[in-house]
């Protein structure tokens, strides 16, 4: 009888003992996949609906040293403050092509004033095709619409939204003079330099 109860004894202590291993196997493994989990790379969220934000080494350099050259008189007097010295960029092929055109957002003092600031359109050489003054941000392209092979762009200035043509050589530089859109341009169209709403990083020169 007493050796009965010792078997029944040892068989409980080891169902108990390979239960508890158990449990902790599955618990070390559980543990294991939360890290393999958090560990796994994830792909980055998607910056804005039009990439041509994305911080981009190779055209930052290019726009940068085209500032420096565009403005190097006035820099080398140090009539540019550092607050001035920032810009973003956002690319958009706007003649089909192949090739991006650079929109460049200035800001400060010295390219903002209260009608508004500077933005210019550049090839992807870096080369200027308009300076356009009194704007603000964004600058919406009309995919819908071309004139001269070029998309049409609406900017902002005063408050109001202009109509922009590509005259075969430029668009024209002032956005004020230009006839008024009515209607609000539409949400699916391409908006350039729209960093009041989107990630955009800001650089210097």
């Amino acid at each position: 009888m007493k050796l009965i109860q010792s078997l029944i004894a040892s068989g409980l202590l080891l169902m108990l003992v390979s239960c508890g291993a158990s449990s902790k196997k599955e618990a070390v493994s559980q543990k294991d996949t939360a890290v393999t989990s958090v560990g796994e790379p994830t792909m980055p969220p998607e910056v804005v609906q039009y990439a041509g934000n994305i911080s981009n080494e190779q055209t930052e350099n290019l726009v940068r040293l085209t500032l420096r050259d565009l403005y190097k008189d006035d820099l080398s007097k140090n009539l540019i403050s550092e607050e001035s010295r920032k810009f973003i960029f956002f690319q958009y092929d706007l003649n089909g092509d192949s090739k991006n055109e650079i929109f460049v957002g200035l800001t400060g003092p010295y390219f903002c004033g209260s009608g508004g600031c500077t933005i210019l359109l550049l090839d992807d050489q870096g080369n200027p095709i308009t300076t356009f003054t009194v704007s603000d941000s964004p600058v919406v392209i009309d995919t819908d619409k071309k004139s001269q092979g070029w998309y049409d762009l609406f900017i902002l200035s005063g408050g109001e939204y202009h109509i922009m043509k590509f005259n075969g050589k430029s668009y024209p530089s002032n956005p004020s003079v230009q006839p008024v859109l009515e209607l609000l341009p539409g949400d699916g169209l391409p908006r350039a330099l729209n960093y009041l709403n989107e990630p955009y990083p800001w650089f210097n020169f």
